[in-house]
């Protein structure tokens, strides 16, 4: 159920059987020219989505966080910027909330790959706080499975156009779909990095993006963050 449509009253019941809250979390930024600014709110906003048709008598899902960590793409037109630091702090701080209230299970839906550690270090301050936390980076948590439908992965690449051809295909523009293969090779850091990696605010073919292969990454998608909560709440930690 979603937290934000609850009243106090709801709220307090709904605590007397339910200690788990989902947290998407994503950024507003470039995605190429054809993809719209926050791909990466509406990807994780779909799978909680989906989540709370199949368990959402279990879990609370919360309003999103739309501002993530985009130092390299702020260079381009609508990107907003957090720093990691400002970050972390607000998603534990609003984390550590519902642990006041009785919430021991906290899952942070990720969209963007710049939260990353700004997730670890909020994920670390809950923990310490007494919390469970499951972190899901849809991209590098299911890479094996998203490699079986798309050739590739990539920032507004094929596996992100896909998905949002899936979940609204009004909000891309296949004809502006470009290919930008290239990375920095090596574990580096470099001024102007996006010249290197996103020239275009994009990295991949979305070229080869299709409805259909979104449609198939939904759904394991699904299932695959169902396991992983069923396995949070049974203490299969290690599966």
């Amino acid at each position: 159920m979603y937290l934000a449509k609850l009243t106090t009253e709801t709220f307090r019941e709904a605590m007397n059987s339910i200690d788990t809250v989902i947290l998407p979390i994503g950024s507003i930024e470039s995605h190429g020219f054809h993809c719209p600014l926050a791909t990466d709110v509406i990807i994780p906003e779909r799978i909680a989505a989906d989540l709370d048709v199949a368990i959402g008598e279990k879990v609370l899902i919360a309003p999103t966080i739309p501002y993530g960590y985009s130092p390299d793409l702020a260079y381009f037109p609508g990107t907003v910027h957090v720093s990691g630091e400002v970050l972390a702090g607000y998603v534990s701080e609003v984390a550590t909330s519902w642990l006041s209230w009785g919430v021991r299970n906290i899952i942070l839906l990720n969209g963007h790959g710049g939260n990353i550690p700004a997730l670890t270090l909020a994920a670390d301050k809950l923990v310490a706080k007494g919390a469970r936390v499951l972190t899901i980076s849809w991209w590098v948590t299911f890479s094996s499975e998203i490699l079986g439908i798309c050739e590739a992965q990539g920032h507004a690449g094929e596996d992100e156009t896909s998905l949002v051809l899936a979940i609204d295909s009004s909000q891309v523009d296949m004809s502006l779909a470009g290919c930008y293969e290239k990375r920095i090779s090596g574990p580096f850091k470099v001024p102007n990095q996006v010249t290197y990696t996103f020239p275009n605010a994009m990295n991949g073919d979305a070229r080869k993006a299709s409805e259909a292969k979104g449609s198939d990454m939904l759904a394991i998608m699904k299932e695959r963050v169902l396991e992983l909560i069923a396995n949070l709440w049974d203490d299969l930690l290690l599966k």
